[in-house]
């Protein structure tokens, strides 16, 4: 794959390759701009369900060229890339018992109303690279070495951030590219969404944190370009994050909350986030460039709170959680980096 020109010419959306009901028929659809409607064989009568059958195709961005908050960043020094997969599939439009059917379009900028469900996702990429997602991972004896195994299992109890892939491991990789496959299994329920990060360029660190009432694991998957800054303070900041959170609100039900570093985004989705903050080529990096990269990665992962967990409908009403989780943020900064720069 070769990076992109100034006369790259990107053919977004999705492309829709069938629709079917739950008969195995073709259903009759409208598409109008990013709103689909679909045509049932009967009308669904209260108590009752269907299922409904999509096929489609999506091209994934070069997110630094088009600003979008999936896509991917390439790195031209070593030929890579950091693909952060969002909104990539077709998703159910939001019915309450107030509103009606939720069908306002999606606008770049604007948010989301999203109805909670459970994903069963399988993502095959080469064999060296490593996946973040939201979800829990089902097949690890598949994906992951027999090392990799026993650091994630010790990680669970530890107290700070366990490497569960080295940035000397990452290096590696980024060398010699495999032209072999596996496939990732993640399971994810009652979730209002589902994203995913693919890299052979990913350090991994993870450590446990000790809630109330669970024990979910903190982690962070980000290229070296991101250190020294990154394996100092990210996975740090996600548990610190959970802790203040937790205790203010309530405990956060999810198993893990990730960190994926890239730059110049941030943005969440249940249990992940994609955060910017990278320090010089030097790795050397300024208080303001720490605390900053620390008030993004805090903000990100408070959004499973508001609005993942609590779910409110971002595109009426988005003050509802940035107003929240910018208040709990800022609780957070101050109990755990009380020297910050945000105040």
């Amino acid at each position: 794959m070769m990076a992109i020109t100034d006369d790259y010419l990107y053919e977004g959306g999705y492309k829709i390759k069938h629709v079917l009901t739950s008969s195995g028929k073709s259903a009759d659809y409208t598409i109008n701009e990013t709103m689909m409607r679909i045509d049932l064989d009967q009308p669904l009568t209260p108590g009752e369900e269907t299922s409904i059958d999509i096929a489609w195709e999506y091209n994934v961005y070069d997110r630094l060229y088009l600003d979008g908050r999936g896509g991917y960043e390439y790195f031209p020094k070593d030929d890579n890339y950091i693909f952060t997969i969002a909104q990539w599939y077709t998703r159910m439009a939001v019915y309450d018992d107030v509103e009606g059917w939720q069908n306002k379009q999606v606008l770049g900028a604007g948010e989301f109303a999203l109805s909670f469900g459970d994903f069963e996702v399988e993502i095959t990429v080469p064999d060296d690279h490593i996946v973040a997602s939201t979800g829990e991972l089902q097949n690890p004896d598949e994906v992951l070495t027999e090392t990799q195994l026993k650091k994630l299992t010790n990680a669970r109890t530890s107290d700070k951030p366990v490497f569960i892939v080295t940035e000397r491991e990452a290096r590696k990789k980024e060398k010699t590219k495999s032209s072999n496959y596996k496939t990732w299994h993640f399971t994810a329920e009652n979730v209002r969404d589902f994203a995913f990060a693919s890299s052979r360029q990913f350090i991994w660190d993870a450590m446990g944190v000790q809630l109330e009432t669970n024990s979910p694991m903190a982690m962070s998957f980000y290229p070296k370009e991101g250190n020294s800054l990154w394996e100092e303070h990210s996975t740090r900041a996600v548990a610190n994050t959970l802790d203040t959170y937790s205790r203010l609100t309530f405990d956060y039900p999810y198993p893990v909350a990730i960190s994926v570093h890239t730059a110049s985004i941030g943005m969440e989705y249940p249990m992940i986030c994609y955060n910017m903050g990278r320090p010089d080529e030097d790795g050397k990096y300024s208080k303001w460039k720490l605390y900053d990269m620390v008030a993004v990665i805090v903000h990100e992962v408070g959004h499973n709170y508001f609005p993942m967990i609590v779910n409110s409908d971002e595109r009426q009403w988005t003050w509802h959680d940035e107003g929240i989780n910018t208040f709990l943020e800022q609780l957070t900064m101050d109990e755990h980096y009380p020297n910050h720069l945000c105040s």
